[in-house]
């Protein structure tokens, strides 16, 4: 899959950066926020969204997962 996506991977390998900058979206909020904006402009198909907390922060998840579904109501 990611090989026709145009990223070239070798069993064994680890991950290129450039894969890594694809799948994994970091930050603040805003960051965040920004970066989703910016997939759900390109067209995609799907958008499959997994939280991975850093830390215990149970506000800024939830206001993390009400970004996300704010965005996904206007797109």
């Amino acid at each position: 899959m990611f090989t026709s996506a145009g990223f070239h991977t070798t069993l064994g390998s680890a991950a290129h950066d450039t894969l890594v900058d694809n799948l994994v979206i970091s930050g603040n909020e805003e960051i965040v926020t920004a970066r989703f904006s910016e997939l759900l402009a390109s067209g995609l198909d799907e958008l499959m969204v997994t939280l991975l907390p850093i830390k215990d922060t149970g506000d800024e998840q939830f206001r993390l997962m009400h970004s996300i579904a704010e965005l996904t109501k206007t797109n």
